[in-house]
């Protein structure tokens, strides 16, 4: 047995948005205890009385969270300023926490810790990593390479915890951890044992014009393509004087083939025309100016959600779905925020419970190369029982 349930709640007291996210949880449980769970949450949440709640009512769950840019469920669709949580329940698959803080000084050993104290509660091989983790500019990538070459061929998949969109506030962002609230740490949830997983990601951005070879960069910052100064790769398109925006970013290609990644500038130096961008840009890739509009990203939404379905395991059936997407697409659709969930809920039908979060940057695999740091990414995540889990009847 498998099973997700989820809570999501917009009261703005903790007391009363922890008791109505649990009382949900049980609810959708149908009389059985989770093992773990995830819980996203706005920056402004008081999050100590809420984790507090969620422990006590769930005496031993393992739990994950993060800060989020806006919070997505099957229960009340796309909402702000909300908290939502997803709990698990299962007698064959474990599902184990760990957390490693300091991830800015050492994003390696910081990774390192979180997936090794996951993965000493069980016995079980790992089938899946939700990485949630404090974005750190260029050092990110380094701790996403240290889970992926510990967990080996396992997915990990996740996203950047958001922090205070206040100006008047430091931009500083939250993970949890069983009873702990941390604010430079990568927290992760491993799922151990008999699980089916698929998962799909796009954007709906698409690339225009000639590629350029990145001729010079250092992390996050790109200094030149095709030997001329980064900012002009822009600007060829965008006028003298341009100055690039999240409309328009970079999609990254590391090999042939036509599958790409996406990097927002951040900003860009006018003097001495370089690029910051939301991510680590490698020297001697190929780069493109990618344009999408409103309908397009929607179209990458579908698409993401299709990719997870296509990819289940055929003797399996989902039971749950996980759903990332980028604070960026949030600012770009607006008022219509809201269609991405719709457009899950669609395509995965009325049964299979939905939980998930905008992220200020997305985690997953590529087809090639193994999991990369994402900008402006779509990823749904399809967990299910596996055919090995289920006792076979006895003639």
């Amino acid at each position: 047995m498998f099973r997700m349930a989820v809570g999501h709640s917009d009261e703005i007291d903790p007391g009363d948005a922890a008791a109505e996210v649990l009382r949900q949880c049980d609810d959708g449980l149908g009389g059985e205890r989770p093992r773990a769970g995830l819980l996203f949450s706005t920056y402004d949440t008081e999050l100590e009385p809420l984790v507090a709640a969620i422990r006590a009512a769930y005496p031993g769950i393992q739990l994950a969270g993060s800060t989020s840019a806006g919070e997505m469920s099957s229960v009340l669709g796309f909402q702000e300023d909300s908290v939502v949580l997803a709990v698990f329940a299962s007698d064959s698959v474990d599902i184990t926490a760990g957390m490693g803080a300091g991830i800015s000084q050492s994003p390696e050993a910081a990774a390192a810790a979180a997936l090794e104290q996951a993965l000493a509660a069980t016995a079980e091989p790992p089938r899946l990593c939700i990485a949630l983790l404090s974005v750190t500019g260029a050092e990110s990538m380094k701790a996403l390479d240290e889970l992926q070459a510990r967990i080996g061929d396992v997915p990990v998949i996740g996203g950047g915890s958001a922090p205070a969109t206040d100006p008047g506030e430091p931009r500083i962002a939250r993970q949890i951890w069983n009873d702990r609230i941390e604010e430079d740490a990568a927290v992760v949830l491993a799922f151990s044992g008999p699980l089916s997983v698929s998962f799909g990601i796009d954007t709906g951005w698409r690339p225009i014009g000639a590629r350029g070879r990145v001729t010079e960069s250092d992390g996050d910052v790109i200094r030149a393509i095709d030997d001329e100064p980064a900012l002009a790769f822009y600007q060829r398109y965008l006028g003298p004087g341009g100055r690039p925006t999240p409309a328009n970013p970079l999609a990254v290609f590391e090999s042939d083939a036509e599958e790409f990644y996406l990097r927002v500038p951040r900003n860009s130096d006018a003097v001495e025309g370089t690029l910051l961008t939301a991510g680590v840009v490698p020297h001697g890739v190929e780069v493109q100016l990618t344009v999408a509009a409103t309908d397009e990203i929607f179209a990458g939404t579908t698409s993401a959600v299709r990719k997870a379905l296509a990819g289940f395991p055929a003797a399996s059936a989902p039971d749950a779905a996980l759903v990332f997407s980028c604070a960026i697409r949030k600012l770009m659709l607006g008022t219509r925020t809201g269609v991405e969930l719709e457009i899950a809920r669609r395509e995965l039908g009325d049964a299979i419970p939905i939980s998930g979060f905008y992220c200020f940057g997305e985690i997953a695999p590529m087809q090639r190369g193994g999991v990369r740091f994402h900008n402006e990414t779509m990823v749904a995540v399809l967990l299910g029982e596996s055919p090995a889990a289920v006792p076979t009847p006895s003639g």
